[in-house]
């Protein structure tokens, strides 16, 4: 047996029932209004399904750029995340090729990117999805921390992102036609909780990882505080130990010092204010951590074996 109903608001549900399972699909795809489109990050749907073992997916109703078959998949003109929190499956993309995914998953969708995903028959799986859009998550997959190769990720704080469900469904169920910035600030929750483990600097730019456990809190600090005139004493007062110990954790662990690691991080920084920002270089070296512009194109030339001007130029013109 087999029903769905569309009521006022806009809100899809539909159940279809056999003699031992019931399948539950609940949906909302959301107005947008001219203003909505600046606003960077822009929620167009939500939706949670329930598969049990043995049913058919995807469940149907879904408007018919959205739905699709295991045989065919699709293509989204937006980003999805849909986030598992019971159950197994597989995803498959363009991009990825055939993966295994599980409890506490999020599948990433990208627009203009093939892709499939169902649940494992055996077990089933229950899915909460959100589909959204803007110039924010655009530069996101500009500057490849989202990627179409990286496109399942684990997520470690799951209840977190099920309870900022649970607050969109609030949301929209008590404003159905109000697409406010309430929404996208909440969609973006659920985009952070989901890239939570992804770097968010390049490869040139990235935090070494260690398990020595005041190493890593060193690295924690440099990297969160080094735009201020932090010294290696400084650090080691904050740690709760000597100088000499750091140095030598950083020695056997990074084989680096606390000073190199520190200037690395500001020359980080100051790359990326030099190629996004229009900031005169002297503004550039106060913000990063040095005394001043000279300061700061002596360790940059070290380091880049250019000046910050000329890196600037070389990398504007790309």
């Amino acid at each position: 047996m087999a029903g769905s109903a569309r009521c006022r608001t806009g809100l899809f549900c539909f159940m279809a029932m056999n003699s031992h399972n019931e399948v539950e699909n609940i949906f909302r795809y959301l107005p947008l209004n001219p203003k909505d489109l600046h606003w960077g990050l822009y929620l167009t749907g939500i939706g949670q399904a329930f598969i049990p073992q043995g049913c058919a997916y995807p469940p149907p109703g879904h408007p018919e750029v959205y739905d699709f078959s295991w045989q065919s998949g699709r293509v989204l003109p937006e980003y999805q995340v849909v986030f598992i929190s019971e159950g197994k499956g597989q995803f498959e993309s363009a991009a990825t090729g055939h993966i295994q995914i599980g409890r506490h998953d999020s599948i990433l969708l990208f627009p203009g990117q093939w892709h499939r995903y169902r649940p494992d028959p055996q077990t089933g799986w229950r899915e909460h999805w959100i589909s959204f859009n803007g110039d924010y998550v655009w530069r996101l997959q500009k500057h490849r921390i989202l990627s179409p190769a990286r496109a399942v990720l684990h997520v470690q704080q799951a209840d977190l992102l099920l309870e900022t469900h649970h607050r969109i469904w609030q949301q929209v169920s008590s404003q159905p036609l109000d697409n406010s910035f309430l929404l996208s600030a909440m969609a973006m929750e659920i985009l952070a909780l989901t890239l939570h483990e992804i770097p968010s600097r390049t490869d040139e730019e990235s935090i070494p990882g260690c398990s020595d456990s005041l190493v890593s809190e060193a690295l924690r600090l440099i990297w969160n505080h080094s735009y201020r005139d932090i010294s290696v004493q400084d650090l080691a007062r904050e740690l709760s130990t000597t100088r000499r110990t750091l140095e030598r954790r950083f020695a056997q662990h990074l084989n680096a010092t606390v000073a190199g690691e520190i200037t690395r991080s500001r020359i980080a920084r100051a790359r990326h204010l030099l190629v996004h920002t229009t900031l005169p270089v002297e503004h550039i070296a106060l913000a990063v951590g040095f005394s001043g512009a000279d300061r700061l194109s002596k360790v940059f030339r070290a380091a880049e074996k250019i000046s910050p001007l000329a890196y600037r130029k070389k990398h504007n013109r790309k």
